[in-house]
């Protein structure tokens, strides 16, 4: 953000969101968060590492192929609902290779934020940048969000991507192998990119009125009038046909 200019503050991106905008932000490990972002996060209570270069490894499910020595790309199955009575709209067949991602938590006083996507329990954060030790990690586990989101009582929609490579064209369809893998397979993160910016950019997960009808009634509730008049007046009694 800091090479981006004054039009990309975290205020004017609220404010951008106040007017029921939608936001994609995809960070990356490869390189340090700049401060203004962490700033904008910590407004929707979302945290990320205070080093600001902190990748998530996992050393029992990682991509054996392209990082068998740092194990900084996970391999994950695409995520389920977050619970029984709700549709997940990120869910299918296939593995998720997330390189490098940059680790990030979630506050847990607002109910509009939600996990898309954890960590698995044996990941942690870890500078690479810094020294071997992890003693000190931001954080572990399923505490670690690599995909997170927040839907505002505007319905304006935020999602923080951990991993920018993870939409480059080489993951897409990439061959990966995990530790405990008999076979090699395909990459599904075409597919989870499509649902997750359809998602963020409201092309699914919105509820559409088609059709509302309404008159005006008698005291009685018989109608009065034509289908859907366009003005009403105090005290008048109307009837909405659901």
């Amino acid at each position: 953000m800091a090479g981006l200019g004054p039009a990309l503050s975290p205020k004017l991106i609220l404010d951008f969101m106040n007017k029921e905008g939608n936001v994609l932000l995809a960070l990356s490990g490869k390189s340090s968060t700049p401060s203004a972002l962490s700033s904008l996060l910590l407004e929707l209570d979302i945290h990320l590492s205070t080093d600001r270069s902190s990748v998530v490894v996992d050393h029992f499910k990682y991509d054996t192929l392209s990082a068998s020595e740092k194990h900084d790309v996970l391999l994950l199955q695409r995520p389920g609902a977050l619970r029984p009575d709700t549709k997940s709209f990120f869910s299918g067949e296939g593995v998720l290779a997330i390189p490098r991602a940059a680790p990030q938590t979630l506050g847990s006083a607002s109910p509009l934020l939600v996990p898309i996507l954890r960590a698995p329990e044996t990941a942690y954060s870890y500078n690479p940048k810094e020294s071997d030790s992890v003693e000190d990690t931001f954080a572990t586990g399923t505490q670690l969000a690599l995909v997170s989101a927040m839907q505002a009582r505007n319905s304006a929609r935020f999602t923080v991507l951990g991993s920018v490579e993870s939409l480059e064209n080489k993951w897409f369809s990439a061959t990966v192998k995990g530790p405990d893998d008999e076979k090699e397979t395909t990459t599904v993160n075409r597919q989870f990119a499509e649902q997750l910016t359809a998602w963020t950019f409201k092309e699914t997960g919105v509820l559409k009125v088609g059709r509302i009808e309404h008159y005006l009634s008698d005291k009685d509730g018989a109608p009065v009038g034509d289908l859907n008049p366009k003005i009403y007046r105090i005290k008048n009694n109307i009837v909405r046909v659901d």
